[in-house]
Formats: structure tokens, sequence, C-alpha cells
């Protein structure tokens, strides 16, 4: 499915680049599956921040590309197609952590929507998992939500790809997502605050479950600071204008969902 202005997506504008601070929980649930964990080890070591680069830019394609979307779909299938062990059941869990993930993003940091439309959005970026070969995704947010629990009970585990990943949220090399646009010059005053910023949001919105299995310690200081994280993050959404909060692919499909309910 491709997704057009009268979606809930691209009237969200879906994902801004601060909600992106949640991404590495997503990274971090799908390098506890094993055969991820096996099949990206080499990749993160070389450049952590590269692939999570590219899986930004090929999200939005997918979301917001329009006739683009499609061509995406089709070339992340031949590039996974090497990989062994891919197959729908990895796809579905990516596909799941991703959605979850943004979500939990969306609901700290910016106004609660409407069950309905959450629904809704949840379903939009169901169908466009049709485009990758998902044909099993679970109905509804309930039923994602016990997918999810299930997959966290039976088959995650603390995999290298999950140390080789908060090594890397450590930014000692390389720049975190999101940052490309900053001045050079400014990147050695923010790397201390990303480098905690990173890792709190990924440990901290983490199941509790798989954290307790992962044995990554979380205590009550930890969470009174991912708080005063969130708190500044819903300040800075709120004065930051639109063009700056959201990426181009997104800020674009925005306008053209506000101008065609005009």
């Amino acid at each position: 499915m491709t997704l057009g202005p009268e979606s809930v997506t691209w009237r969200l504008g879906w994902y801004t680049r601060l909600e992106l601070v949640v991404l590495g929980r997503a990274v971090l649930m799908q390098v506890a599956h094993p055969v991820i964990a096996a099949a990206v080890r080499d990749g993160y070591r070389a450049d952590p921040f590269a692939r999570l680069s590219r899986t930004i830019t090929s999200s939005q394609l997918r979301l917001f590309g329009g006739e683009l979307a499609e061509r995406e779909a089709e070339r992340l299938l031949r590039a996974h197609s090497r990989i062994p062990g891919a197959g729908e059941e990895l796809f579905r869990w990516v596909h799941a952590t991703s959605f979850d993930s943004l979500l939990t993003a969306y609901r700290l940091l910016r106004p609660r929507m409407p069950a309905i439309r959450e629904e809704r959005l949840y379903r939009e970026w169901r169908e466009t998992g049709e485009t990758l070969g998902i044909s099993a995704m679970p109905g509804d947010l309930a039923a994602l939500r016990e997918y999810l629990d299930d997959v966290v009970a039976t088959q995650l585990k603390a995999t290298d790809g999950v140390q080789g990943l908060l090594e890397a949220f450590e930014l000692r090399t390389g720049r975190a997502p999101g940052s490309e646009h900053l001045p050079s010059a400014l990147w050695p005053l923010v790397r201390p605050v990303a480098a905690r910023v990173l890792p709190d949001f990924a440990v901290g919105t983490l199941p509790v479950p798989l954290r307790d299995k992962l044995g990554l310690e979380w205590t009550d200081r930890d969470e009174r600071r991912l708080g005063r994280w969130i708190r500044m993050i819903r300040v800075a959404s709120a004065v930051v204008p639109a063009r700056l909060l959201h990426y181009p692919m997104p800020y674009r499909a925005m306008l053209s969902a506000r101008s065609s309910r005009a």
C-alpha cells in the first residue's frame, strides 16, 4: 500500500527528528533477536550509526515517498534476500518494533492522540508492511502488544549485538542519527548530552521484562533523569519551527495533507 495525503501518517508528518531519541529502543529489541544480531554484527562494528541512518531514509521513502515507496520496498527485499534466516518473521519483528517504538515516542513527547487515531495509524503501518511480504501482522494494537510480549519472553536474549549497540550509544566514534545538519564545530559540545540521552531513552523505554532479561540496570534516579529529558524535549518540540522539527520528506507530506483538506 502506498500512503497519501488522506492518511493519518501524512497528516502528522509521523515522526520528528526529536522523536528519534527512541530509535535506539527499537534497535535494541531487534538486535536482541539472535538471527538479526548475527546478520548485522559486522555492519554495526564498522559504523554503528550508518545502518540507522539508512533505516531512517528507507522508512521515510516507504511512508512518504509516494511512487518511490514500492521501489524502496523492492530494494529492501532484494538486499535482505541474501541474509541467512531472513524471511517474513524477521521482517514482521522489525516492522512491529519500529512502530511500537515510534508510538512510544509519540506518547511520551507529543500530545496524546485519540485511541481511534492510533489504531488507524497502526493499520496504515501494517498495510505498508504488505509491500515487504508481511502478510500476518497483528490485527490491532492489543494484538501487537501480545505479539511483542510473546517474542520478548520466548525468543530474545542478551546477544553480542545488544552489548555492541550499548557501547555505540557512548558515541566515542561517529555521530548520532539526526545530527547530520549540526555544524561540526558544535558536535563536541552536543556529544556528551547525546551520549546520555540515547541510552537513557533506549533502556528506559524498553519493556521491563526485556530490560530485566538483558540484565540492564535501571534505577529510580535513572527514571527521574529520563523524565527530565522528556520534559525538555516536549518544550523544544513546542517552540522549534515545524520545518526544522520534521525531516524534509515528512514535512512536505504533512503540508500536502493539509492542503488537500483545505
